[in-house]
C-alpha cells in the first residue's frame, strides 16, 4: 500500500466532497429518507460497548513510559513505543520535524493516557457475553518472538484468557507513517463466541487550536463518500454517530492527523463523544462467530502522519 496516497487521500476528501456536493446535490426528500433510514439502524444496533470503567493516576510523560514494559518501535519517519499493558500505541515521535526553526527539539504527537495531554489508539475486539474475559486497557500482553518493531521486522503480541481463548496482535510498520495491525483470535475450547473488531483514537484534552478558519481542527471521517468533521466543543455537547460500509476514523491536528482504518468490506458504526475524554472509533456492527476450535482474524490500518 503506498502510505503517501493514503495520506493524500485523507487530506484531500474535503475539497472533493464539497466540490462533488455543489454540482452534484442529491434531492433533499430523498436526503431526508435516507438519514431516517440510517438513524433507525444506528438506535437499533445491537453492537457492544465500548464504555470501560478506567482509573489512572496522571503521571509526567517520562514516568508514564517508564510505568509499563514496552516494545520499541523506529523507521526513517517515526520513532516511539507500543504499551505492552492495553498494547496501545501511544508513544510517538517524529524524527524530521522539529518543534520550533533551528531547535533540534522533535515533535511528539502521542502520550500514555495517564498522561495529562494523553493522545494514543487502541484496538481488539468485544462481546456481548458478559462471562468472555476479554483484553482491555489494564491487560498485560506478553511478546512472542522478535522484541523491536521497525519496518523490516514486525512483532507479535499474545493474550490468554482461562477459557481456551486467545488474542494476538500481528503488527508491522512501513518505512514512512502505516502500522498495520492483524488482529487473531484462536479458540481452543468447545463453544462458540460471537465477537466484535474496533479501533478507538483517544484524546485527554483538547489541544492548542490554531482558529484559521478554513482549517478543520477536531474529529474527521470520510464514511461512504460523505466527509464528517465535528469541532472539539461540538463532541462535548452531542455525540455523532453514524453506520457506514467503507471509510476512516481520524482527528485531525494543524499539521498532523490519527487515524483508523477499518477491515474492508465489513459494516461498521463510528462514534465521536466525549466522556472524561475524546474518543473517535468504530465498531463492527454484525458480530463474528468463533466456532470451538477455529479461529478468525481481522485487519486494520493506522496512519498517524505530517498532513501532506
Amino acid at each position: 500500500m503506498d502510505t503517501k496516497n493514503v495520506i493524500a487521500a485523507i487530506s484531500l476528501s474535503a475539497a472533493v466532497i464539497v466540490l462533488y456536493s455543489l454540482f452534484f446535490q442529491p434531492d433533499p426528500a430523498a436526503i431526508k429518507q435516507n438519514l431516517a433510514e440510517q438513524k433507525k439502524i444506528e438506535n437499533n444496533t445491537d453492537t457492544p460497548s465500548l464504555d470501560k470503567n478506567e482509573n489512572f493516576a496522571k503521571l509526567s510523560r517520562t514516568d508514564a513510559l517508564k510505568e509499563n514494559d514496552r516494545i520499541q518501535f523506529e523507521n526513517e519517519s517515526v520513532i516511539g513505543s507500543i504499551s505492552l499493558k492495553g498494547a496501545t500505541i501511544d508513544d510517538l515521535t517524529f524524527k524530521e520535524y522539529n518543534v520550533e526553526l533551528n531547535k533540534n527539539e522533535k515533535i511528539v504527537l502521542l502520550n500514555p493516557r495517564n498522561v495529562e495531554d494523553g493522545y494514543l489508539i487502541e484496538s481488539g475486539f468485544v462481546s456481548t457475553n458478559k462471562n468472555i474475559d476479554i483484553p482491555d486497557a489494564s491487560s498485560v500482553w506478553e511478546i512472542s518472538g522478535n522484541k523491536r518493531l521497525t519496518n523490516n521486522n514486525p512483532v507479535k503480541l499474545t493474550w490468554s484468557n482461562s477459557q481456551g481463548i486467545t488474542f494476538e496482535k500481528h503488527i508491522s510498520l512501513d518505512d514512512q507513517f502505516l502500522f498495520t495491525v492483524k488482529e487473531k483470535i484462536i479458540n481452543s475450547s468447545d463453544k462458540s463466541y460471537n465477537f466484535y473488531s474496533y479501533g478507538q483514537i483517544i484524546r485527554n484534552k483538547i489541544p492548542e487550536i490554531s482558529g484559521f478558519y478554513i482549517l478543520h481542527e477536531g474529529f474527521l471521517s470520510v464514511l461512504d463518500d460523505q466527509l464528517i468533521e465535528e469541532d472539539y466543543d461540538d463532541i462535548q455537547e452531542k455525540k455523532f454517530t453514524q453506520i457506514a460500509q467503507d471509510g476512516f476514523v481520524a482527528i485531525s491536528d494543524k499539521f498532523w492527523v490519527t487515524s483508523v482504518i477499518p477491515p474492508k468490506g465489513k459494516e461498521f458504526k463510528t462514534t465521536f463523544d466525549y466522556k472524561n475524554k475524546f474518543r473517535a472509533n468504530y465498531i463492527s456492527t454484525k458480530g463474528i462467530e468463533v466456532k470451538a476450535n477455529s479461529s478468525i482474524e481481522e485487519k486494520i490500518q493506522i496512519i498517524v502522519a505530517l498532513k501532506e
